[in-house]
């Protein structure tokens, strides 16, 4: 269940929001710091795609069959994106909830009804995160629709949206109290993911957005997604093992990098950074479909 990872994680939140609180980062320290994140451990936690299925499928013919149909999943849905923007935000969105939902859950997952829930609450943090910075979010996903929707009616839904997104997390929770031997394989983790969860929704409440996305993002996502990777390759818990995911995930990262700092170029030199964060937003998406389908195969022990 990753506990111990997920108490450091929590415990750097803390130490996070005391240092902003005493500092007030700037603007332009956030973001420094967001694309630091995403460099170190954003963009490698997806670039092992490939050493994981090498892992669950050796043989050179799987590998093979992987890659084609990895680029043709890519392909799909960056045509998806052109053709039917709001279909693919939809899916987007629900393949999001699925993942973030599965990485933060601390329960079982071999039946279908866990794999809901988990869903269900990964969906309530996409809504409140949204809803929280909706007036950033409309300027992204606005252009990435072409719509014509009125913003002050979106903006009024997200108002009232926001305080259902807090409810649904805690009322999920409050809902699992009551059937604790269903859903996990002990009591006290029942009682962990109730604090995991009132840590990150106070963080996020008392945090600006970037600060948020980073750690969100950036530390508590992608390093417990490195340390199921890990776990399933049976990699040492020392900095060295650590280390060789890095290196494995090197190639991959090396490619996003470049295109990363591209994206990054043109933010700082264009008068619409709405446009350029879209472009991002999109280029990340279109590889979010086939890491979830390679991803969710990794399983973790149930203690």
């Amino acid at each position: 269940m990753q506990i111990k990872l997920r108490g450091y994680l929590l415990l750097f939140a803390l130490i996070l929001f005391i240092i902003d609180t005493i500092c007030q980062f700037s603007i332009n320290t956030q973001i420094s710091f967001l694309i630091f994140i995403l460099i170190l451990f954003g963009v490698p936690h997806g670039a092992l795609d490939l050493y994981i299925d090498q892992h669950l499928h050796p043989s050179e013919k799987g590998q093979k069959v992987f890659l084609i149909k990895y680029l043709a999943n890519i392909l799909a849905y960056a045509l998806v994106w052109y053709f039917f923007p709001i279909a693919a935000l939809i899916i987007f969105i629900l393949i999001t909830a699925f993942h973030f939902g599965e990485i933060d859950w601390m329960g079982k997952t071999h039946l279908l009804i866990h794999k809901i829930i988990y869903t269900l609450l990964g969906f309530a943090w996409i809504l409140f995160m949204l809803t929280k910075n909706i007036n950033f979010a409309l300027d992204v996903f606005l252009t990435m629709g072409r719509s014509s929707i009125k913003k002050e009616g979106i903006i009024a839904l997200a108002h009232t949206l926001y305080p259902v997104s807090i409810l649904s997390i805690l009322g999920l929770h409050f809902v699992l109290f009551f059937f604790k031997n269903i859903f996990f394989e002990k009591s006290r983790h029942y009682y962990y993911s109730i604090l995991q969860a009132a840590v990150l929704i106070s963080f996020v409440l008392f945090m600006p957005l970037w600060l948020s996305f980073a750690f969100y993002f950036g530390f508590w996502h992608s390093l417990l997604s490195f340390d199921k990777i890990r776990i399933n390759f049976e990699v040492s818990n020392t900095f060295k093992g650590w280390s060789s995911l890095l290196f494995k995930a090197a190639p991959f990262s090396i490619v996003a990098w470049f295109g990363f700092a591209y994206i990054t170029f043109l933010t700082l030199n264009s008068k619409d950074a709405s446009g350029v964060f879209t472009l991002l937003f999109i280029s990340l998406s279109v590889l979010a479909l086939p890491h979830l389908q390679v991803f969710t195969k990794l399983k973790l022990p149930s203690n």
